[in-house]
């Protein structure tokens, strides 16, 4: 069971009534990333309550991409960030901190990683094109991605499935600003910008660009899902008979 969460949208005034604050959405290309034989993929809306009624049906939980967390949530006044949104990374953080202490697996993609690195105390570089000497093109067009290579570290999980190197499919202008605790480096572009990172316990994986839209979906999902599998296996084994 793979959860996804879903993209959050502004409705008019004149339709809240009627609809409420916001209508909640899931690109295709999510869909078809998580649509396997052996997956049932789930879109996971928000809801009152304890996130752990949904996270505990969850065997990975994938954190999607988005809009602009607001930099409030992480002591910062707005300086590059746009159309910031603070109700869609509230939630989702908290969802992942119950993920975390449910020992869920998470993949982050794109906001994913950033709102991942915000519940670990690290901040965003707000706009990469202007706050990082030399940066890359790393947003694109939203019909047309941009695509640049990473070099990925050796030793860690990204290395094992997609080696020293990729060409990845890229739309963000934000980033992570530094690894938080209790995480390492996994990948990053040639102007420095933070790529990838994982945990140190291998239960969270988060790449900042959009596997879904290229390659290395496939190839990092799978490669979660085996692994969660021999877990389950030495899990159901270590329970006593």
């Amino acid at each position: 069971m793979v959860g996804l969460t879903v993209d959050w949208s502004g409705t008019s005034r004149d339709e809240r009534q009627v609809y409420g604050k916001w209508r909640f959405s899931l690109n295709q290309t999510y869909a078809l990333f998580a649509d396997r034989p052996d997956v049932a993929p789930v879109a996971v809306i928000p809801f009152s309550g304890d996130a752990g009624r949904v996270c505990g049906m969850l065997d990975l939980l994938v954190l999607t991409g988005g809009g602009d967390p607001d930099p409030r949530l992480y002591g910062q006044e707005i300086a590059g960030a746009v159309s910031v949104v603070s109700d869609r990374p509230l939630w989702e953080m908290e969802l992942y901190r119950t993920a975390r202490r449910m020992g869920i697996p998470v993949l982050g993609i794109c906001l994913g990683l950033q709102l991942i690195a915000m519940s670990e105390g690290a901040p965003l570089i707000q706009d990469i094109p202007t706050q990082v000497p030399g940066a890359l093109d790393h947003y694109g067009k939203a019909s047309s991605p941009k695509v640049h290579p990473v070099a990925i570290e050796s030793g860690t999980f990204l290395a094992g499935i997609l080696g020293p190197d990729a060409s990845v499919s890229s739309f963000h202008h934000q980033g992570a600003a530094f690894v938080p605790d209790g995480f390492r480096l996994a990948a990053s572009s040639s102007d420095g910008v933070i790529e990838a990172i994982e945990s140190i316990d291998g239960s969270v994986v988060a790449v900042q660009w959009h596997p879904e839209r290229d390659y290395t979906g496939t190839l990092i999902l799978d490669a979660l899902l085996a692994r969660e599998t021999r877990s389950n296996v030495r899990r159901r084994d270590a329970v006593p008979l």
